[in-house]
């Protein structure tokens, strides 16, 4: 199997070399930008693995060869962008990482998953600092990977439960934290909202007619 590989980010970078060693793959290239991606002739190749790329690959890509990807969500409403900030927003801390099917449909909102198949999926653990979750999401991703190679080609495609809840993506200003929000936040809120802003991120920050400060790292214990 020929397959091309798609990262960018640290944490996806050092999934790379263990989908490199599977048996069943003859050849693969590594691409960390989408003019690197463009470039290759995709009738050579059998499969796109993409891990943690944010751009849309588009109907000229998907429709041409298989490409899979790994999403960091069970509920559908974490489909559109930011699924771990939201999520951790959101209070949840148990969640899963799926491996999803690349589609491209110019008439949904869905970030990448614009369909809803999923082949195979592990818990995702939200809790901790933002190292801590995206040194899992490199553990978990391989597994995954690992996991959909060795069924290859006999996947069986499975679809999770639509939502009409929609947790719009974030953009880097609603990393500012306003005064009205912050009065009305817990030491617990407060503790998410900054930590799911942690490196390599943008950091969150609060305020003032005087300037900016940035919380780059937090740490917190709840009262027993």
């Amino acid at each position: 199997m020929k397959v091309i590989f798609l990262a960018y980010r640290q944490w996806s970078l050092d999934v790379y070399p263990s989908v490199a060693k599977h048996p069943k793959i003859s050849e693969i290239v590594l691409c960390k930008s989408q003019e690197e991606l463009i470039k290759l002739d995709l009738s050579k190749f059998d499969l796109i693995i993409s891990c943690g790329w944010s751009e849309e690959l588009g109907s000229d890509i998907v429709s041409k060869i298989e490409v899979i990807g790994v999403h960091c969500a069970e509920l559908d409403r974490y489909s559109y962008g930011t699924p771990i900030q939201l999520q951790i927003i959101d209070g949840i801390t148990k969640s899963k990482h799926r491996v999803f099917s690349f589609t491209y449909d110019e008439n949904s909102t869905r970030a990448h998953t614009h369909n809803r198949l999923y082949s195979h999926e592990v818990d995702l653990d939200l809790t901790g600092n933002m190292k801590d979750i995206l040194e899992q999401m490199t553990v978990t991703s391989k597994a995954l990977f690992n996991m959909f190679l060795n069924d290859h080609p006999n996947i069986v495609w499975l679809e999770w439960a639509s939502e009409t809840i929609i947790r719009k993506k974030r953009s880097p200003d609603d990393s500012k934290l306003s005064k009205e929000n912050l009065i009305k936040m817990n030491t617990e809120e407060l503790y998410n909202f900054f930590r799911c802003l942690e490196y390599p991120y943008p950091n969150g920050y609060i305020e003032d007619e005087i300037g900016r400060l940035y919380i780059e790292s937090v740490r917190y214990k709840k009262h027993d």
